[in-house]
């Protein structure tokens, strides 16, 4: 007789291409399938994303309309009795209410992540998120946090018990995420015989472009060479598009130099194009993308954020400077660009770093570990 697999049902906001779809993506696809399936539920929509993923799989969206939307508390209620999942998977606060609707369902195993915070509350000092963090922990069996800073803040800040918090890093496929020696060439014709910047990021207010690109324009008027010889990459897309692109599209400095590309689902290719990968966030987890880059041996210049100074070594593996420091952030441009050797040998330090510390297959480990433990009490 077949051994019953783990239903586990992961519901999140949005499913669409970004950092965390792409950790429940690489769970998915490397979690042995002989004992584990999986559901996908989203609040809003279904991107293509989902085509990553390597085994059949059913996805749900239960078109949550804008703000206070009564209806999808029933829709998902109905949704999980029909399914009998052994395990929902919320992620982040935008899907933690419906914890309760899973425990009035009788969910058996019920495990809430937290990846990063949102531009509303960067610090997680809003007392209505804390409380609401903390009062949904009583209907929660575990949570787990990404990086070192979220899991201290969950305990201390939040005040959800220490049995009840595990800190499960993200991690990345570094056979998948290598350079050759053919990616040394730049392919696209804009990036021939230019150091390329590249930022990979959903175009969101938390992720602060509009400070990325003032520093890259004042970088062009300080330095005539870094004018010269560089330009911006912009990877991804997101509600602050259009006023970005009109922001480059209105500056003397930007408008030659700036180029997007909207949302991609190969980002490894853009990667290739990188000499230098920029970040500016105010708050972050532990950044997919910022890894993903680092094992691509490709150095960094973000801002010192989040869970980011836990995968960084400042000087070594690229430079860091605070969130909102402009003088610093245009500074490192500029020695970045300056030097092609510091740029290669902080490269080589950024992927030996990730083989080190950030392995996929210890992060699927530690999800795959939670997952039997869970179903065994």
């Amino acid at each position: 007789m077949a051994k019953k697999k783990i239903c586990i049902c992961h519901l999140v906001y949005s499913f669409d291409v970004g950092g965390l779809e792409r950790i429940i993506v690489n769970c998915i696809n490397n979690l042995k399938s002989d004992n584990f399936c999986h559901v996908i539920v989203s609040l809003t929509k279904i991107g293509d994303f989902y085509s990553e993923i390597d085994i059949p799989i059913e996805c749900f969206s239960l078109n949550k309309k804008e703000g206070n939307d009564i209806a999808v508390y029933f829709k998902l209620y109905k949704l999980l009795n029909k399914l009998h999942p052994d395990v929902i998977h919320t992620y982040n606060l935008g899907t933690i209410e419906y914890q309760w609707v899973a425990w009035l369902a009788r969910v058996p195993q019920r495990i809430h992540a937290e990846h990063g915070r949102d531009s509303y509350d960067p610090n997680g000092t809003v007392k209505k998120y804390r409380w609401l963090r903390r009062l949904s922990s009583h209907v929660i069996h575990h949570m787990v946090a990404v990086s070192a800073d979220l899991h201290q803040w969950l305990i201390d800040e939040v005040g959800v018990p220490q049995n009840k918090v595990s800190l499960i890093i993200n991690g990345v496929d570094t056979q998948h995420y290598v350079k050759s020696t053919s990616d040394t060439q730049h392919h696209l014709p804009f990036c021939h015989n230019k150091c390329v910047f590249g930022h990979v990021a959903r175009l969101h207010q938390i992720k602060n472009q509009p400070f990325l690109l003032e520093a890259f324009r004042d970088a062009c008027e300080k330095n005539r060479d870094f004018a010269q010889d560089s330009v911006l990459l912009i990877v991804g897309d997101g509600p602050d598009k259009t006023q970005l692109e009109g922001f480059v599209r209105g500056d003397y400095w930007l408008k030659e130099r700036v180029f997007f590309t909207g949302s991609q689902t190969e980002v490894i290719d853009y990667y290739k194009e990188f000499d230098v990968f920029l970040m500016s966030s105010f708050a972050e987890g532990i950044p997919m993308t910022l890894i993903e880059s680092m094992s691509m041996s490709i150095p960094h210049l973000v801002t010192k954020v989040g869970g980011i100074g836990e995968v960084i070594i400042d000087n070594e593996t690229g430079l860091a400077v605070a969130s909102g420091d402009h003088d610093g952030y245009v500074n490192g441009l500029i020695k970045l660009y300056s030097s092609q050797q510091l740029r290669e040998t902080m490269g080589q330090k950024a992927r030996q770093q990730i083989e080190r510390n950030f392995s996929q297959r210890d992060m699927v480990a530690a999800y795959q570990a939670l997952y039997l433990e869970r179903q065994a009490q």
